[in-house]
């Protein structure tokens, strides 16, 4: 029978029960009513599996916090029914129980308007995380008038006198581009640069498989750095066995750095002795193991990815590596930006690196149903259903914007304002919370003394997951819904991923990139893979436009502002409030400093191969199906504690 509750209370649907039963692989007679999802076992993948089935049901699609809002089944029948008055009737009328299948699964009770049962089992839902319904009605929204949160806390106003901070110098080394101008060609003409994985970098083909199997990966596309086995060791007064045996990570990022300060117009002894901070979103990799105990491996430490930037500049501010997963590096330029506003430092330099080594990461976001199968990461689309990972590094030089001005410092675009949250308890480490990621949105706008209404551009955190873009694009509505009146047309929303793939500790250093590169130019670059918006977004009754085209800046006449969003899957998020560096006290400053091009570094290769060899593009093979000759073994489910991180 499908579970009741308390006496008198009306019982819980046998259709989402047997939902619920399929899913989480509990009996349905056995759920308790008024149990939190999350002590039932429900994870964040779960909750996408869950709402396409309910959706498939109730033949419409839904709000995406309604499982996170109303998280018993009695809460959620109670909202689906006040919702959906026509379902209330049908379940009036549905037997006490569900019929169960000769196989186990459960039928629920034929719909109302005549379309056929939907049936649930364990293998149909759980091995389809990212399946996308096709629903033929709008959006079923939870309304504000019908749900009771928590009133956000009274945030207190800015202090008058805190400085705007300027953008003085900016280089990146991403997928398909070795410097700023052509990161920035490639997003204006749509350009994707995502592709297989290097054979160089390791044999995809013995890990790859069509379909999730422990030990294997349904991806085997990425964004890749041209050369990440190369480095100057030269420039950066290193022998060739330190560079050898220097994760990859540090080395981009010490690169990117060297020409962040040519871009300042510097060389780099102009900053020597001084109080210059450096703020390094990055995770190392276990590269420095490949080389054995020997006196340079504890150099490759992920501490040193700051380390070897102070060392090799003389810089004297604080130096600190930052790891809170996906929002690393805007984290890094938050606390930079605070770093500066102390009076901590004098100038910073802020960004992050990341590099895809090994198969290692592809094994585990696989596992975890995070990874596209398709080798496209799809945000705000329909068809999402995943994200594919990048690499690369993004380095930014800060300063006070009136000291730049003083100083003659050029000036790409400034940062006004940037906030931190977390998701605090939640259903699960990596299950998100709207209303913190809201909170992160409002209080950095806030802190630049913008309003919603003067934003017209969003860089979203956007990973291309069919449930984790639509919550973020709620959280983004519940602020901008505050003045939408006053909007003189729309704010237009993106995600970088889309080109250079997901690229995990640099990510927002790259968003934050692009949004300083629009705000500079006027320019807001297409958002690729987005042709079908994902219905959950209901994009009609929204401040918001896709930009699926490169368009000119959506608020003509206001001074260009874009904010960039970073959710790290543990539950940091951060936003960052960028603007045009402004005109008018650019012009009363005089002259600027001219940058300078970027170096022509002396590459050689560098590397450390791994000694199994699993990474020769003529190493051994196995096909494309179930008999891999070694390895894992390849049958079964991967298991559900792995199934963590598709949400973000």
């Amino acid at each position: 029978p499908a579970p009741t509750g308390a006496a008198g209370q009306r019982p819980v649907p046998g259709w989402l029960a047997d939902i619920f039963a399929g899913v989480v692989g509990i009996p349905a007679a056995d759920f308790d009513p008024t149990a939190e999802f999350a002590e039932l076992g429900v994870e964040s993948v779960m909750l996408g599996e869950l709402l396409d089935a309910i959706e498939q049901h109730v033949g419409r699609a839904l709000d995406p916090t309604l499982l996170l809002e109303h998280s018993t089944l009695r809460t959620l029948t109670d909202r689906l029914h006040a919702l959906l008055p026509e379902l209330a009737a049908a379940d009036r009328t549905e037997p006490s129980g569900a019929p169960a299948t000769d196989d186990g699964s459960a039928t629920a009770p034929p719909r109302s308007d005549g379309a056929p049962a939907l049936t649930v089992t364990p293998s149909t839902v759980a091995t389809t995380p990212h399946s996308t319904p096709h629903p033929p009605q709008a959006v079923a929204h939870d309304t504000p008038a019908a749900r009771t949160p928590a009133a956000a806390p009274r945030l207190p106003a800015p202090e008058p006198d805190r400085d705007t901070i300027a953008v003085i110098g900016m280089a990146c080394r991403l997928p398909g581009a070795p410097d700023v101008a052509t990161f920035w060609r490639n997003l204006t003409a749509g350009h994707l640069a995502v592709g297989e994985v290097p054979p160089e970098r390791w044999d995809a083909s013995r890990f790859h498989r069509p379909a999730q199997q422990p030990g294997r990966t349904v991806g085997k596309w990425g964004g890749f750095v041209d050369g990440i086995e190369e480095f100057d060791a030269g420039h950066f007064g290193l022998t060739d066995e330190q560079a050898r045996c220097l994760d990859p990570t540090i080395r981009l990022f010490l690169e990117t750095t060297a020409d962040c300060l040519r871009d300042a117009g510097l060389e780099g002894p102009e900053l020597a002795g001084r109080d210059v901070g450096v703020f390094a979103g990055a995770r190392g990799t276990n590269y420095a193991a490949r080389g054995g105990i020997r006196a340079e491996v504890p150099e490759s430490d992920p501490n040193f990815v700051a380390s070897h930037v102070g060392q090799h500049f003389d810089l004297r501010g604080p130096h600190l590596v930052v790891d809170s997963a996906c929002s690393s590096s805007l984290v890094a330029v938050h606390l930079a930006c605070q770093s500066l506003r102390s009076g901590e430092s004098e100038a910073a330099i802020a960004g992050g690196s990341s590099v895809l080594l090994d198969e290692s990461p592809y094994l585990e976001f696989s596992a975890a149903g995070a990874l596209s199968p398709t080798g496209r990461c799809a945000a705000f689309d329909r068809r999402a259903d995943g994200f594919v990972p990048g690499e690369g590094s993004v380095v930014l030089l800060l300063k006070p914007l009136h000291a730049a001005l003083r100083d003659g410092d050029p000036v790409h675009g400034v940062i006004e304002g940037s906030a931190v949250t977390n998701d605090g308890r939640t259903m699960g480490l990596t299950t998100p919370n709207p209303a913190a990621q809201a909170a992160a949105v409002r209080r950095a706008l806030r802190d630049a003394g913008r309003k919603p209404a003067e934003v017209g551009m969003i860089e979203a955190h956007g990973t291309g997951t069919a449930i984790g873009d639509p919550l973020e694009f709620r959280a983004l509505r519940t602020v901008f819904d505050e003045d939408r009146d006053h909007r003189d047309g729309p704010c237009l929303l993106g995600s970088v991923k889309t080109n250079v793939g997901h690229l995990l500790h640099a990510a927002g250093a790259a968003g934050l990139l692009k949004a300083l590169l629009a705000v500079r130019h006027g320019t807001v670059p297409p958002t690729l893979h987005c042709e079908t918006p994902n219905p959950r977004l209901d994009l009609d009754d929204s401040p918001f436009a896709l930009a699926t085209g490169a368009r000119d800046w959506p608020l003509p006449g206001r001074p260009r502002v874009a904010g960039v969003s970073s959710f790290g899957f543990g539950g940091t998020n951060a936003h960052v409030v960028v603007a045009e560096a402004p005109p008018a006290q650019l012009e009363a400053a005089g002259e600027r400093r001219r940058s300078r091009p970027p170096i022509a570094f002396d590459r050689r290769r560098l590397w450390l191969d791994r000694p199994d060899g699993l990474s020769a593009p003529d190493g051994p093979t196995a096909p494309d199906g179930p008999t891999a000759p070694d390895g894992p073994p390849a049958d079964g489910p991967a298991p559900r504690a792995a199934l963590r991180l598709a949400f973000r």
